[in-house]
């Protein structure tokens, strides 16, 4: 994994922007998640994030974000409790 020594905190130029936009496209892709999926968010934020951490290989900020986001994800077999009362 490709990790830059870049200050975390640097402004992101619009170069990067677009090639976050495109990272971003590909997770989500990757991720069988619509664009108007609330969580699609989430994972536009992982990928700003992970990118100010200092990820710039596209391969390897693609890959960290569609795990972490499926880390995150509450499995199929998972019972979500639900209050009825």
């Amino acid at each position: 994994m490709a990790v830059s020594n870049t200050m975390a905190y640097e402004p992101i130029g619009p170069d990067e922007l677009e090639r976050l936009q495109n990272i971003f496209e590909t997770a989500r892709y990757i991720a069988c998640m619509s664009r108007h999926d609330p969580a699609a968010e989430r994972l536009a934020a992982m990928a700003i994030r992970f990118y100010q951490l200092g990820i710039r290989d596209d391969d390897d900020l693609i890959h960290t974000i569609v795990k972490t986001n499926k880390a995150l994800r509450p499995s199929a077999d998972e019972k979500i409790p639900v209050d009825l009362n």
